[in-house]
């Protein structure tokens, strides 16, 4: 008798937990964020700095935290012969500047920029 309350019991409470939230009552608690502003394509000559959890891209004296999916700027210091993790040299770049916000490891960084293209 017991075995049986307990398969009565699993099967009600299975039914309870998939029944999920009630579709109004998650329509109230959500935000909705827009963004500030869109990103913007721009072309900029500065230094780029590679280390230890740092990719920055200094232009003008802003920095800007570096976006690099296609890798581009490894590609061009193996060219001009910096081996090894640490980079640093001159460069001219073009690339989108995203949304002010925090970039980087722990949100170091308010701008960042993703790269594009290198210029020669």
């Amino acid at each position: 008798m017991i075995k049986f309350r307990l398969i009565i019991l699993a099967f009600v409470s299975t039914i309870f937990m998939s029944t999920g939230c009630d579709e109004t009552q998650a329509s109230e608690n959500v935000k909705v964020f827009a963004p500030t502003s869109v990103e913007k394509e721009v072309q900029l000559r500065g230094s780029f700095k590679r280390s230890f959890e740092i990719h920055e891209f200094v232009s003008d004296n802003i920095i800007y935290y570096v976006s690099d999916p296609k890798q581009l700027l490894i590609k061009d210091s193996k060219s001009i012969n910096q081996k090894g993790y640490y980079k640093y040299f001159e460069t001219y770049v073009i690339g989108n500047i995203s949304p002010i916000g925090q970039y980087g490891p722990l949100g170091k960084y308010q701008n960042q920029i993703t790269i594009r293209e290198i210029c020669a």
